[in-house]
Order: C-alpha cells, then sequence, then structure tokens
C-alpha cells in the first residue's frame, strides 16, 4: 500500500475545541516531567510532542472545572505512557506472562489509589486514582474501574497474539477494538472530566450501552487507519484492523484498507442514527454524555491528522471529508457486534442486512 496515499475519511460531526487546552497541555507536561515518565518510555521526549492537551481540548468541550480538566488531560498522557512503555512497542508486548503480572499490579492500582512501585506509570496511575475521590462519587469511579480493568485486560489478549504470531479473526478483533485502545476508559472518564453524571440507569440501557461500544470501535478503527503506515514502518505490529481483514479474506491490504474504511462508515452512520433515536428522551447528562462521544469521533479524527503520535513531519495520509467518499456498501457486520443494529428502527436501515455469503 503506497503511504503517499491520502484517505477521505468522513465525519459530518462538527470540529470543536475547548480554549483551555493549551493550559491542560501545560499542565500536563509538568506532570510527565515531575514523575518522570522519560524514565520509563522507549523514546524520551515522545509524550510532550503529540499534543495531548489538544486530544483532551477536542474531546472535553464542555469542560470547565479546571481539576477535573486535569484529571482528564493526565489520565490521556498516562494511557499513552503505559502504552508505549509495556505494550504495542514497549518492553511486554510480546510477553503475555510478564504482560498478565503487571496488569494484576495495575488494576489494583486503580482500585485502591496505592502503590509502593517506582515505576512512574505505577505512580501516575495510583495519583490518578486517588485525584478521583476529590471530584466526583462512587459510581463513576465505579464504572472507570471496571473500564481500566477492561483496557488492561485486553493488553495481555495482544501481548499473547505477538507471542504467537497469530492474528485474531475479524469479529474477535472487531470485539477486542472496544477495550483494548483504552477508548471506552476514555468514555467513562467523560462526566467525571466535565463535572456531571450519567445516571446507572440510563449508562446501563442497551442504546447507550451500544453507543458507547460503538464509539469506542469506531475510534479505534479510524486510528488503526491512521496509523497504519507509520505502526508497520516503527514495529511492524499486525494487530490492526487492516492485517486482520488481509488475513482473514485473503487480501491484499488496499483491498482490506476499502473494506476497513467500509466498516467504519458504517459505524458512523449507525451511531449518528441511533443517537438521534436516544437523544430526544434522554436525561440532560445523557445527553451531555453522548455529545461528548460525539467530540471523540471528530476531536480524535482532527487530532490525529497532525499529531506525531501517528503521522511524520511533511507526511499527511487521511483528510476528514464532510460527506462520504464512497458510496454505502453492502455490510455485514461481526457477529461480536451485531447486537448494535438491532437498536434503530428507522427502514432506511435494511442495507445493513447480511449479504450473502
Amino acid at each position: 500500500m503506497d503511504p503517499s496515499i491520502k484517505v477521505g475519511i468522513w465525519c459530518p460531526i462538527s470540529p470543536a475545541i475547548n480554549p483551555q487546552w493549551r493550559v491542560w497541555e501545560r499542565s500536563t507536561v509538568s506532570w510527565i516531567e515531575r514523575l518522570q515518565f522519560d524514565d520509563e518510555q522507549s523514546h524520551a521526549g515522545r509524550l510532550r510532542s503529540i499534543g495531548v492537551g489538544e486530544l483532551a481540548g477536542r474531546v472535553l468541550l464542555g469542560a470547565t472545572n479546571p481539576v477535573a480538566a486535569q484529571f482528564g488531560t493526565d489520565s490521556l498522557a498516562w494511557l499513552f505512557a503505559f502504552d508505549d512503555a509495556y505494550c504495542d512497542e514497549g518492553r511486554y508486548s510480546r510477553n503475555p506472562a510478564e504482560m498478565a503480572i503487571l496488569v494484576a499490579e495495575m488494576i489494583r492500582i486503580a482500585e485502591t489509589g496505592h502503590t509502593t512501585s517506582s515505576s512512574p506509570c505505577a505512580r501516575g496511575l495510583a495519583d490518578l486514582r486517588q485525584r478521583l475521590e476529590g471530584i466526583t462519587s462512587p459510581v463513576p469511579i465505579s464504572r472507570w474501574v471496571r473500564s481500566m480493568r477492561g483496557y488492561l485486560g485486553y493488553q495481555v489478549w495482544e501481548a499473547a497474539h505477538r507471542c504467537r504470531q497469530s492474528l485474531p479473526t475479524i469479529n474477535e478483533y472487531a470485539v477486542a477494538r472496544i477495550r483494548s485502545g483504552s477508548v471506552e476508559l476514555c468514555a467513562m472518564s467523560l462526566d467525571i472530566s466535565e463535572g456531571y453524571e450519567v445516571p446507572a440507569e440510563e449508562m446501563e440501557t442497551a442504546d447507550v450501552r451500544a453507543l458507547t461500544e460503538a464509539m469506542c470501535l469506531l475510534v479505534g478503527l479510524d486510528n488503526d487507519i491512521v496509523s497504519y503506515h507509520k505502526e508497520r514502518r516503527r514495529s511492524g505490529d499486525k494487530i490492526n484492523m487492516i492485517h486482520v481483514i488481509a488475513h482473514e479474506r485473503g487480501q491484499e491490504p488496499d483491498e482490506a484498507l476499502t473494506e476497513a474504511v467500509a466498516f467504519r462508515d458504517a459505524l458512523l452512520t449507525l451511531f449518528l442514527k441511533l443517537r438521534s433515536q436516544v437523544e430526544p428522551t434522554a436525561s440532560a447528562a445523557t445527553r451531555r454524555y453522548i455529545s461528548g462521544l460525539s467530540a471523540w469521533i471528530r476531536g480524535n479524527l482532527d487530532w490525529s491528522t497532525h499529531t506525531a503520535r501517528y503521522r511524520d513531519p511533511g507526511q499527511e495520509n487521511i483528510q476528514v471529508v464532510d460527506v462520504p467518499s464512497r458510496p454505502a456498501q453492502e455490510f455485514s457486520p461481526p457477529d461480536g457486534v451485531s447486537w448494535w443494529w438491532s437498536r434503530p428502527t428507522a427502514p432506511e436501515f435494511s442495507w445493513y442486512s447480511a449479504r450473502p455469503q
């Protein structure tokens, strides 16, 4: 696949950014330096170059409390730090046994906020967990801890595949991608970082769960598409939807990329339709949460077009477009996520019916 080819990624959600993002960025850089995260990283200075404050600004549009917003920004920095130190290219990325031991330690830190470790990632996570007590209530904290467990658990799953030199099926990968990229954890941080609370009885409904999971997978697929060229050059990692599709379908990467884009377009269509059905009857807090999910979809794309995490200087592999660059294609959702498509009821969703095998 030619890395000079620019992929048009459709997103009709309007771009926006919180004007306080530069303040958050400066504070997060200070936090990174104070905890000495670079000592644990394979590439010193990378955390300070990716613009985590900008990403926070694009997804925390309604944040006004500086303490809560800083928690959200620092949380993003921690996730990037942990990923780089131990996961994709990190020291345990191909060692599921060591990863499992580390994950058990990190889960307990997330549950308690305590550690005796000298590891910057361990101390950073303990700091984040301790801050939660002062900015939110037990229900959002419980959701945050649960989603942290899910994210960390899938790092063992990824390490096992790298160790075995195996690839998951499309269905297995689609289910894993809901949590493996930490986006569910970020979703569970939205109300915490913006100073409101989604009622548990609404957060746990099938429709809101479908919106949350669909957003998580969509952002994961967008990251797969955006980072494909750089990750292939830098680490050769094949746990990516493009490689997974190519392997299962026996396709060339160009064909697999087209199918991956069709998949994410179908997910976005689903999200937009389901959002329009849920919002009119949801509480103000849940509507705000759904707006946050929308901000994640668009904000992640806008940040991804130029962040040093995914893009080499002078090279741009995606362009965000307001209308689809290709007609809607026949699409059969993987079994593990197909229940999302049962939520919207509009007749125009009939084109999602399973294609003939």
